[in-house]
C-alpha cells in the first residue's frame, strides 16, 4: 500500500497517518513484529520518516517496543478499553468546557456541519465515513480548547478508543445512536451552553462504555451485512 505525500506535509506525517490507519482498522494486527525496512517498502517511504511515525504511535501506546527485540503492535482488550474510558471521562468533560467558552464563531459553525455530516454517515451506515467524522470532530474540538495539552493528550486517548471502535462496531455498535451523541455534543458547545455540553460529553462516554462491555456478551447479534 503506496501512500503518496500530500503537498508540504512531512513525511513522517505521512508515514505515521498511514501507519495509524492500519493499525486501528485492522490492517496490522495486534502481536504483530514490525520491521522498518518492510514498512518503508509498503509504504513507499524512507526509513527515516516510518521509524519517526513508529515512536509516536510507541508514545500513544498503538506499539510496544520491546528491549531486544524490535516493536510490536499493541495487544486490544476490553479491560484496556475500559481503562482509556475511565481516563477519556474527565477528559472529554475538561475539553467540552473549553471548547465551549474559547471556540471561534467559524468553529462553532464548523460543529453544527459536522454534526450533520456524522448524523448523514450514521444514517447512510457508512462506517468509515463515519471514523473520518468522528476523528474531525476530535481534532476541531481540541483546536478550540485553544489548550495545547489537552490536544496531546486527548490524542492519545482518541487513538485508543477508535481502535477499539473499530474492531468490534460492525457486530455491537449503533451507529444512529454513537452519530447521534457525537452530534449532540458538537451543538451544546456550538451554542455555548456548557452545562448541556457537559452532560453531553458523559453521555457519549456512558454509550461508549455500554458499547464496550457488549462485546463480551454471552449472545452477541449477528454480524451487519455490508
Amino acid at each position: 500500500m503506496k501512500k503518496p505525500n500530500s503537498p508540504g506535509k512531512p513525511l513522517k506525517q505521512t508515514a505515521y497517518e498511514a501507519l495509524e490507519h492500519l493499525i486501528i482498522c485492522g490492517g496490522i494486527a495486534g502481536g504483530t513484529m514490525l520491521s522498518e525496512t518492510e514498512l518503508a517498502e509498503q509504504l513507499g517511504l524512507g526509513r527515516t520518516p516510518v521509524r519517526e511515525a513508529l515512536q509516536r504511535l510507541a508514545q500513544e501506546g498503538l506499539v510496544v517496543i520491546l528491549p531486544r527485540r524490535g516493536l510490536m503492535v499493541a495487544e486490544m482488550n476490553l479491560a484496556k478499553q475500559l481503562q482509556t474510558l475511565e481516563v477519556r471521562r474527565p477528559l472529554e468533560r475538561l475539553l467540552a468546557s473549553c471548547a465551549t467558552r474559547r471556540a471561534t464563531p467559524t468553529q462553532r459553525a464548523a460543529m453544527l456541519e459536522h454534526a450533520r455530516a456524522t448524523e448523514d454517515a450514521a444514517a447512510r451506515d457508512d462506517g468509515d465515513g463515519f471514523f473520518h467524522m468522528t476523528r474531525r470532530n476530535h481534532t476541531l474540538l481540541e483546536q478550540a480548547s485553544c489548550n495545547e495539552l489537552i490536544q496531546s493528550v486527548m490524542t492519545l486517548v482518541h487513538a485508543r478508543s477508535r481502535r477499539f471502535w473499530y474492531a468490534h462496531y460492525e457486530r455491537w455498535g449503533d451507529l444512529v445512536a454513537a452519530g447521534a451523541a457525537h452530534a449532540a455534543l458538537l451543538r451544546s458547545i456550538s451554542v455555548g451552553d456548557e452545562e448541556q455540553a457537559l452532560v453531553n460529553a458523559d453521555r457519549l462516554i456512558d454509550y461508549l462504555e455500554e458499547f464496550a462491555r457488549s462485546t463480551v456478551t454471552l449472545d452477541p447479534p449477528p454480524a451487519k451485512s455490508r
